[in-house]
């Protein structure tokens, strides 16, 4: 479905789970879940949209979104944290109106209010746990990234992601075995899991795209912080783009076998060689 440039799809296991909720009449639940992830991520929207970011699509899976943006939202830390905070906050404070509201006598509590505040602790926690494509996890990924570098960061953090998933999955079959859960708990996990090989796909892409955007960013820069990396001349350089730190520009420090400097590249001739040159086991010897 599109709506003045932004298409919007709807993942079938969202709709699988709002017709299971409508089979357990429970229509009631499944309008109030489908509204408050609709809301949630407006609310991410309106952040990236107010950072200077366009939205092209917009996908609605069962615990939340995922978004595609003009820019490259995953590769640049604070803003990504900044936007992926902004959901699971707006539901958290939305919690907090409505029990201020309901316990103080300001209103009275009911089924409805009662499933809101039910909703929005489940949407806005669940959503904090930093296992990615959630939105903790993109917090997470953001300061893996801005410390680690590109590739790095986003390794690490693809990887406690998929530990998360697993401990979940079988924190899952234990405690569904012993009557403590039910299978919502036990398919939240699998779910996710299956959204971080999604999102390990992808990143290649990613970077590349990063990349791109570097290049140009790079030709235009006044100043910036200085990021030293030192590196072997038979480091191939598709390895060492994977360090460069998004929020400071990279000198490469090449060393020989004996630890003496043969040169030294910056990011900008780096980047130039990487995608200039057909050969993508060139060296960074090679370019000295």
């Amino acid at each position: 479905m599109k709506l003045r440039g932004l298409t919007i799809k709807v993942n079938p296991l969202f709709l699988l789970i709002l017709f299971l909720f409508f089979l357990l009449e429970m229509a009631v639940e499944a309008l109030i879940a489908f509204g408050l992830v609709i809301l949630h991520e407006l609310v991410h929207l309106l952040i990236a949209y107010r950072s200077g970011y366009r939205v092209s699509r917009i996908e609605i899976f069962p615990f939340g979104g995922m978004a595609e943006y003009s820019g490259l939202l995953e590769m640049e830390p604070w803003q990504e944290i900044r936007v992926a905070l902004a959901g699971p906050i707006f539901n958290l404070i939305f919690a907090f109106f409505i029990y201020f509201f309901t316990y103080s006598g300001l209103a009275e509590p009911g089924f409805f209010l009662s499933l809101l505040l039910q909703y929005n602790l489940i949407i806005g926690t669940v959503n904090l746990i930093p296992a990615l494509p959630l939105d903790g996890g993109r917090v997470f990924r953001a300061f893996l990234v801005k410390n680690n570098g590109i590739k790095r960061g986003n390794d690490l953090a693809l990887k406690v992601s998929k530990y998360l998933a697993i401990s979940g999955i079988i924190m899952g079959i234990l405690v569904l075995l012993t009557g403590k859960a039910n299978l919502w708990f036990l398919f939240f996990f699998f779910f996710i899991y299956g959204m971080i090989n999604k999102e390990e796909k992808q990143l290649f892409y990613y970077i590349l795209q990063y990349l791109t955007r570097r290049e140009d960013i790079n030709s235009n820069l006044k100043i910036s912080e200085l990021s030293g990396q030192v590196v072997s001349a038979t480091l191939p350089v598709k390895e060492a783009i994977y360090y460069i730190k998004p929020l400071k520009y990279s000198l490469f420090y090449v060393l020989d076998s004996d630890s003496n400097i043969l040169g030294i590249i910056s990011e900008s001739r780096l980047l130039n060689s990487y995608f200039s040159h057909r050969d993508k086991d060139l060296l960074m010897k090679d370019i000295i």
